[in-house]
């Protein structure tokens, strides 16, 4: 589905053939999510095949054990953003990309570059109207199952929500105490039930396994990405999307750019926060940021 979402075209196939189709997106911390698709393709043993993907464009066969540390894949990232310059210049595996971007070294691996999430969701805000899309914060499943699964209900016009094992008249019951496919267990392609209880996975945070300077290479990178997103949100009236990136209880990040060539020196505003809004397709009022913080070189 991926590339679909990075598809120019795809959203507008689908409505010429269903054109009152309702649309889900879930956005994660782009930091996170890297690191947590990293680890789902070690688990089905496929990230050389993933990473290999732009050269020979289709999914080798073939599964390994043997894959790059996620720290060299972060070391690559650092490299782009001293040699490319400026963020607007990367391109992924899914993107178009002229020579010159080439040449300058603006490639990014899949595994952060999906996280540039509003040049993809602007594809589909320009071509599905807004009523029929809705965007999630991916911390509120495991947050608030219960509160989300409402709101999608309500959106996609189904009997009110009801939680698996309550009696009630509607056909619908969701076992919201029990999530599939989670960091504690991976069933990506690999034959796994996948399944974890939801308040162990709340109290166990992937932030906490990424290295300090891996997260902190991430956090730079992501900054003018998330300071995008929340101008594309506030553009058409979605609440904001913010995510606590740049710190953890362990450390905090470096509050100045170091590696974006354009940007070093600059101060990083503070972009990334805690809070969470409501799931909704209308708009809700701003969240307000918490600061980044001084972190480990």
């Amino acid at each position: 589905m991926q590339s679909r979402v990075a598809s120019r075209v795809a959203g507008a196939h689908v409505l010429r053939v269903c054109f009152q189709v309702r649309f889900i997106f879930t956005l994660r911390n782009p930091v996170v999510r890297a690191y947590s698709e990293y680890l789902n393709k070690v688990a089905d043993r496929t990230v050389v095949r993933y990473l290999k993907k732009r050269i020979d464009n289709k999914m080798e066969k073939e599964l390994t054990d043997t894959s790059p540390p996620f720290e060299e894949l972060i070391e690559d990232v650092k490299r782009t953003m001293e040699l490319c310059g400026a963020p607007n210049r990367t391109f992924s595996m899914m993107d178009e990309y002229t020579p010159e971007m080439e040449k300058a070294s603006c490639y990014v691996n899949p595994f952060v570059g999906e996280g540039r999430y509003a040049r993809y969701l602007r594809l589909w805000l320009g071509i599905v109207p807004k009523r029929q899309m809705m965007l999630l914060n991916f911390d509120e499943w495991t947050h608030d199952a219960a509160r989300v699964m409402e709101a999608v209900s309500e959106f996609l016009q189904l009997p009110p929500f009801q939680a698996k094992g309550v009696s009630t008249t509607s056909p619908f019951g969701y076992n919201i105490a029990a999530a599939h496919n989670t960091h504690l267990s991976r069933s990506v392609h690999i034959d796994r039930k996948g399944q974890s209880d939801v308040g162990a996975l709340a109290k166990e945070s992937l932030a906490e396994q990424l290295p300090p300077s891996s997260h902190c290479v991430l956090h730079e990178f992501f900054v003018p990405y998330i300071a995008e997103l929340a101008a594309l949100l506030h553009e058409y009236d979605f609440p904001p999307m913010l995510w606590p990136t740049g710190r953890t209880d362990r450390f905090k990040c470096k509050d100045k750019f170091m590696f974006w060539r354009g940007l070093k020196g600059k101060p990083i505003e503070p972009l990334a926060g805690a809070a969470m809004p409501p799931p909704s397709t209308g708009p809700q009022p701003a969240t307000k940021a918490v600061p980044a913080g001084d972190a480990p070189e």
